[in-house]
């Protein structure tokens, strides 16, 4: 009988299917391979052989957190106006009182000058009626006068002493007006963020700037109620701001003593910060100790990466095979393996050097 070449096809990828099955099987029930183990042909000659151990570590709560502004302040104008200059830009360092937005002041100009006019005005009538009141005072005395029309002439003169006040205050008012134009840092500190740009419209109460104080920064993060316990305002708490590139300990200053419904957590703020470098909104991390537990840790160097799988050599009856693990934090040149390994477990690791 004739065989087609596809019928040899599916004969020899049967017969190969066969032998693979065979293969696992012997290496399986024969060799006992562990789950999560692989094979290796022979231990490095100059390996270390480890017995592994539980030690005491500090057990430790990771939190994400950032950095916050104590002192955020939103710039606005009090004025409406057309923006016609912008003297900073962000990240500008600016003192107390230095100018940050200019407006159009040509309308308050105009009433500044539409506002001296009539005080020139006022002044001046002031000074005619002064003089007629002073003369009526004499003749009053003399008998010149009645009483009536002494009366009278007092009365212009009040009016007019009245009119003057109220044009030296629309004076003063439109001078106040016109100084408002130039929008001034309430207080030192660096811009964060502008808001407009020449040509805009400004409104008054909408925020033009954004300053914030580099000195008067905190960390704020948010950890899961079933922690409450173990925070306590003053306690030292582990910070990192990889941007910043700054790693140390703060003190905890505030515990908030309300949870957010949905999250189940609460909030906790760090002391005052002075760190160079340091922004609002930069990502950061607190570590809250939370006591001593034991684990076990292994030398850094004995993990061996196999693709994108952790893994190191233990000796399986004598044999070397690589362990799949499932690594946690990293404690000095040791790291912890949260599974793969029991204590008594042998492993090879590289020699000391």
């Amino acid at each position: 009988m004739k065989i087609s070449k596809r019928g040899w096809g599916l004969t020899l990828l049967t017969v190969a299917a066969l032998v693979f099955m065979l293969w696992l099987a012997d290496l399986l029930h024969f060799g006992k391979i562990l789950p999560g183990t692989l094979p290796l042909q022979a231990v490095p000659e100059k390996g270390r052989e480890l017995v592994v151990q539980e030690e005491e570590i500090s057990q430790d709560l990771s939190v994400l957190a950032q950095v916050m502004s104590r002192s955020l302040a939103q710039v606005s104008s009090q004025v409406p106006g057309r923006v016609s200059r912008i003297y900073v830009q962000a990240g500008s360092r600016v003192q107390a009182g230095a100018p940050l937005v200019a407006l159009s002041a040509k309308e308050f100009q105009a009433r500044v000058s539409q506002a001296r006019a009539g005080h020139s005005q006022a002044a001046a009538q002031l000074a005619k009626v002064s003089a007629d009141y002073r003369r009526y005072q004499r003749l009053f005395k003399e008998g010149a006068v009645s009483p009536q029309e002494f009366e009278a002439m007092e009365a212009r003169y009040k009016s007019a002493l009245a009119q003057l006040n109220q044009a030296e205050a629309q004076v003063q008012d439109a001078a106040t007006f016109e100084q408002y134009t130039v929008v001034k840092a309430p207080r030192r500190g660096v811009v964060a963020e502008r808001r407009v740009a020449v040509g805009d419209l400004a409104q008054p109460g909408q925020t033009l700037v954004t300053l914030y104080d580099p000195e008067d920064l905190q960390v704020e993060g948010e950890v899961n109620d079933a922690y409450r316990s173990h925070l306590s305002p003053g306690m030292l708490v582990g910070l990192t701001v990889p941007a910043a590139g700054y790693e140390g300990k703060v003190t905890l200053q505030e515990i908030f003593p309300i949870s957010a419904a949905q999250s189940r957590t609460f909030k906790v703020r760090t002391e005052k910060l002075v760190v160079p470098d340091l922004i609002p909104g930069m990502f950061a991390r607190l570590t809250i100790p939370l006591g001593k537990t034991r684990s076990i840790l292994i030398p850094k160097d004995a993990v061996r990466q196999v693709g994108q799988l952790p893994m190191t050599e233990v000796l399986v009856q004598g044999r070397p095979r690589l362990q799949l693990l499932q690594l946690g934090r990293q404690v000095g040149d040791k790291v912890e393996v949260l599974s793969g390994l029991r204590p008594g477990d042998r492993i090879i690791s590289p020699p000391e050097k």
